[in-house]
C-alpha cells in the first residue's frame, strides 16, 4: 500500500483527470475489487487490496491514469467484467484498478466490411442485441456471455461454443487501441479485415491478461445474422462411446458450429434410455437449406456410431435449458475447480484415466456428479471437468500440489495447462512446463520492452524467473 502523504497526492491527481465520480478510495468501496472468482486461501480473502479504483470513460482519461501511475510506478490492474477464475484480478501488489465497465460504447458499425469498432467495456450480450439491429453477429457465446466484456475476452484469449465454424475471440480481433506503461496510445494497425503488412501487433495482447497495456478500443470481425440453427443431439452407452461420435464428425469436414461431449445425469428430463450414460451435441448455423443438410449428415453420422437421436423437441429444449445452466456457472465459486486443459484426442483417454484412477485418489478430490468427463468438439478442443477442493489438513498446500500434477500430466501429454480462463496466478508456476527457457525468456522480453517498470498488472501471467 502506499504511503497516505503519496496516497493524498495520488488522490488529488486522479480527482483532477477523472473527476469524483470516476474514482473510488473508500474501503467499503475497494472490497469487492480484492479478487475475482478464483479460489484463494480462506485467511487471504481480502489480503490484497487496491489503493484506488478508477471508472474512466475514454481513451484519453485512461491515458492520464496510466501517466499518474507511470511517474511513481504505481501498480495497474485492467478489469472487464471480473468472472476471472484465476486470479488475474488480484491486486497482489496494491495500486490502482482499472475498472473499464463505463467505456461501453459501440464507437462504428460497417455492415459492408462486416466489422464492429467498440469499447473494452461493453458486454459480448450487449455488443450481440446492438449488432443484431443491423443483421449481424458477433458469432462468440463463452460461459460467462452476460458479463464477459468485449476487452477481458480479448484480454483472456476467450473460449466460444461456436469455434468449430466461427473460430473464438482471437479469431475475430482485426485491430486494437491499446494504452501502454509509459501512457503512449498504440493503435496495433488498420482496421482491415486482412492485411499482410507490419507485424500482427494486436496478437500480442490477446490473452495478455493486462500484463502489456490496458485495451482500450477494439475492432472486431462479425458475420451476417445466421437464417437458421439447429441442434443434433444423440446419447450414447458411455463417454467414451460419444467421443467415438464426435471424432467421426470431426473427421467427416460437415460445417457444423460446435459441439460437445459428455456424462448424462438426469435421464428424465432429456428423455434419454436409462442405458445411457453420455451424451454428444452439435450446434448448426446457416441457410436454412445449409442448416438441414448438416443436420441429416450429422444425424446419419450419430446413428451410424451407435448413438440414439434425441428428437427435435427435446434437443431444442435442451439445447436452452443447457445455455441458461452453461452461461451461468460464472455464479458458481463453491470449494470446488475446473479444469479446462488441452490433451491430444488420441491421449484423452490416458489423461482422464490418470486423472480419476491415480492423481484423484491421492488427494482426495472427487468429480462433481456429470462433471468427471467432457470434451468441447471442435477444431479448438477442449477437456473438462470439476472436481470437489481436497479436505483435511494442508488443504491450501494440497490444492496447489494437485494443480502442478494435473499440469504435468496435461502438459507430459503434449497438451497444455489451459485452453481455456487464462493464467493469472492460479497457474502461472506451472508455465515452466509447458514451455521452454528460451519461450519464457522471450516472452520476459516483451513484457520488459513495453513494461520496464512492470507495473503492467504485475505477479501474473509470467513466472519470475528463478
Amino acid at each position: 500500500m502506499m504511503p497516505d502523504s503519496v496516497k493524498d497526492e495520488v488522490k488529488r491527481q486522479l480527482v483532477e483527470a477523472l473527476g469524483e465520480r470516476g474514482l473510488l478510495w473508500e474501503k467499503a468501496d475497494l472490497l469487492p475489487y480484492c479478487k475475482d472468482t478464483y479460489r484463494v486461501r480462506f485467511e487471504d480473502e481480502y489480503r490484497y487490496m487496491p489503493d484506488f479504483v478508477v471508472l474512466p470513460e475514454t481513451t484519453e482519461e485512461v491515458k492520464k491514469v496510466v501517466s499518474i501511475a507511470a511517474s511513481r510506478k504505481i501498480p495497474l490492474i485492467p478489469k472487464g467484467g471480473g468472472s476471472n477464475r484465476t486470479g488475474m484480478l488480484v491486486p497482489t501488489h496494491g495500486g490502482i484498478v482499472v475498472d473499464t465497465i463505463r467505456m461501453n460504447k459501440l464507437i462504428e458499425i460497417s455492415v459492408p466490411d462486416l466489422c464492429v469498432t467498440v469499447q473494452p467495456g461493453m458486454t459480448l450480450k450487449d455488443l450481440g442485441d446492438g449488432l443484431a439491429e443491423h443483421g449481424l453477429w458477433l458469432t462468440q457465446e463463452q460461459g460467462s456471455l452476460k458479463m464477459a466484456t468485449v476487452g477481458g475476452a480479448i484480454s483472456t484469449s476467450a473460449f466460444s461454443r461456436r469455434h468449430q465454424k466461427y473460430g473464438a475471440m482471437a479469431d475475430c480481433v482485426m485491430s486494437l487501441e491499446v494504452v501502454l506503461a509509459d501512457g503512449s496510445v498504440l493503435r496495433t494497425g488498420p482496421k482491415v479485415l486482412y492485411t499482410s503488412t507490419g507485424y500482427r501487433l494486436h496478437q500480442l495482447f490477446i490473452g495478455a491478461e493486462g500484463t502489456l497495456g490496458i485495451i482500450t478500443e477494439a475492432t472486431l470481425r462479425v458475420e451476417p445474422l445466421p437464417e437458421a440453427q439447429e441442434v443434433v443431439l444423440g446419447f450414447f452407452d458411455d463417454f467414451w462411446a460419444a467421443i467415438d461420435a464426435a471424432k467421426r464428425v470431426m473427421a467427416s469436414g460437415v460445417d457444423f458450429s460446435g459441439g460437445e461431449a459428455y456424462e448424462i445425469v438426469d435421464h428424465s428430463e432429456l428423455r434419454a434410455p436409462p442405458d445411457k450414460k453420455a451424451l454428444f451435441y452439435a450446434l448448426v448455423h446457416g441457410t436454412k437449406e445449409e442448416v438441414q443438410a448438416v443436420s441429416e449428415n450429422l444425424r446419419r453420422t450419430i446413428e451410424g456410431s451407435g448413438g440414439i437421436l434425441a428428437d427435435h423437441e427435446v434437443a431444442n429444449q435442451f439445447l436452452t435449458t443447457y445455455t441458461k445452466q452453461w452461461c451461468g456457472a460464472r455464479a458458481l465459486t463453491g470449494y470446488e475447480d475446473v479444469l479446462t486443459t488441452y490433451v491430444p484426442m488420441e491421449k484423452m483417454r490416458q489423461y482422464y484415466d490418470t486423472l480419476w484412477n491415480e492423481i484423484a485418489p491421492k488427494y482426495g478430490i472427487e468429480p462433481l456428479p456429470g462433471e468427471k468427463y467432457s470434451l468441447d468438439v471442435g477444431k479448438y478442443r477442449m477437456a473438462g471437468g470439476r472436481y470437489r477442493l481436497p479436505k483435511g489438513d494442508r488443504v491450501w498446500e494440497r490444492y496447489q500440489e494437485v494443480l502442478k500434477e494435473i499440469a504435468a500430466l496435461a502438459t507430459g501429454l503434449g497438451g497444455s495447462v489451459q485452453a481455456c480462463h487464462g493464467v493469472g496466478i492460479q497457474h502461472r508456476d506451472n508455465m515452466v512446463l509447458e514451455y521452454s527457457d528460451v519461450a519464457l525468456e522471450a516472452m520476459r522480453g516483451i513484457k520488459h520492452l513495453l513494461d520496464p517498470d512492470n507495473i503492467m498488472n504485475p505477479g501474473k501471467k509470467i513466472p519470475e524467473k528463478e
